[in-house]
């Protein structure tokens, strides 16, 4: 078993080609809202080995320097939204007022099937007494019908507010996690 989650991003239709290292968003202009991005957060995809599952997770944003400064990280213009859970989009960010991340929680939709074993986060084994399996990282076969337990689907979006600054604005989209 490797000793942590294997964490990696693709398109929504899940294709070996189309794994997400980087987010373009494009221009979006003050007052407007960008398109919809759609995303597969994966733990150990395709890997035919378990890894630790990933506990507690959850989405937010950096700069991009990896900080909590900046008009998108603390205006939270970066919006997420769980496919399977969410009805709404909810914000991230930085919170100066209190110091504290604006993060939003990541859960897997399912159970995941694999050489005849049926494994579902936060039912045993697949446990822990500190907060919940967020993502699985057993052994899968990388199809979004017998994976479910293995990845989150997200759509993330940019809410630009009017009197927002001109200009590129680089950040950083992560996934915060526990594991054992």
């Amino acid at each position: 078993m490797a000793n942590q989650p294997l964490v990696s991003w693709y398109a929504a239709t899940n294709q070996d080609n189309q794994q997400i290292n980087r987010w373009d968003i494009g221009v979006v202009n003050a007052s407007e809202v960008s398109q919809g991005f759609e995303f597969l957060i994966w733990n150990n995809r395709k890997g035919d080995t378990d890894v630790p599952d990933m506990q507690n997770a959850v989405f937010m944003t950096k700069d991009e320097h990896g900080g909590n400064t900046g008009e998108l990280v603390e205006g939270q213009w970066i919006e997420v939204k769980v496919d399977q859970k969410d009805s709404t989009f909810h914000k991230v960010g930085w919170d100066a007022l209190t110091n504290q991340p604006v993060a939003h929680p990541l859960k897997a939709s399912g159970s995941t099937t694999f050489n005849g074993v049926n494994s579902t986060p936060n039912t045993a084994p697949h446990t822990t007494t500190n907060g919940e399996v967020s993502i699985l990282g057993v052994a899968n076969d990388g199809s979004l019908a017998n994976s479910k337990g293995n990845f989150v689907k997200v759509t993330l979006q940019c809410r630009i507010p009017g009197n927002a600054s001109q200009g590129l604005v680089n950040f950083r989209s992560r996934t915060t996690f526990q594991f054992v």
